[in-house]
């Protein structure tokens, strides 16, 4: 763990090129570019912003395990730490790429959605990998109180996580455009986190 940093060179070299793209796009966007609710944003924090958000992300990452009361659960599940953190890194810097071209009349907003279901898919493929911690899964009262709980909620998640993005891809282009942003993500999430959630109850109670 201690030579393999938390985050991996692929994330951070996504943040890069995310970095040099937006510069790159800056020259070419209009002064204030539409933002949220319509509203008029400068275009050097249209720029700026999510590339910021990414490096807190990417920084986080690092601090995360070292702070956790289990921290040496992380050892049996550490590649998987580090490839989460990557894929979020990556996925991140797609929907940046995303807003930028959608501002450059390059690229659609459903493409934004359609990379959260990627994403959602690629992380459903390691969570039964991980062990039980205070930041990265599904933290309920239960999984954290029983360990069984936690193995089998996770299986359950990585099982319902693979649908659950194929779901929102579908959404994502065949929603009306006013409601992709929204019921294409919320839906199919809010289904997967509740399920699960529910699950783990009854896993600890059966336990």
């Amino acid at each position: 763990m201690g030579k393999n940093r938390a985050m991996p060179w692929w994330g951070w070299l996504t943040w890069v090129l995310a970095i040099i793209l937006g510069m790159v796009a800056y020259t070419h966007l209009p002064a204030q570019v539409v933002g949220n609710a319509n509203r008029m944003t400068p275009r050097l924090l249209v720029v700026l912003y999510e590339p910021a958000i990414i490096l807190g992300i990417i920084l986080l990452w690092h601090v995360l395990w070292r702070v956790d009361p289990k921290k040496k659960n992380y050892e049996s599940f550490w590649p998987s730490y580090r490839y989460i953190g990557g894929v979020i890194v990556v996925c991140i810097s797609l929907v940046y790429l995303t807003v930028i071209g959608h501002a450059l009349n390059i690229a659609s907003m459903r493409l934004v959605p359609t990379v959260i279901g990627i994403m959602f898919m690629l992380l459903a493929n390691v969570l039964p990998r991980i062990q039980p911690n205070w930041w990265v899964g599904f933290r309920t009262p239960w999984t954290i109180s029983s360990t069984e709980s936690w193995n089998r909620t996770h299986r359950l998640g990585g099982q319902l996580g693979i649908p659950a993005g194929i779901l929102i891809i579908i959404l994502a282009w065949i929603l009306p455009t006013n409601f992709v942003m929204r019921l294409a993500i919320i839906i199919p999430v809010l289904l997967w986190v509740l399920i699960t959630v529910v699950a783990s109850y009854f896993y600890a109670k059966k336990e």
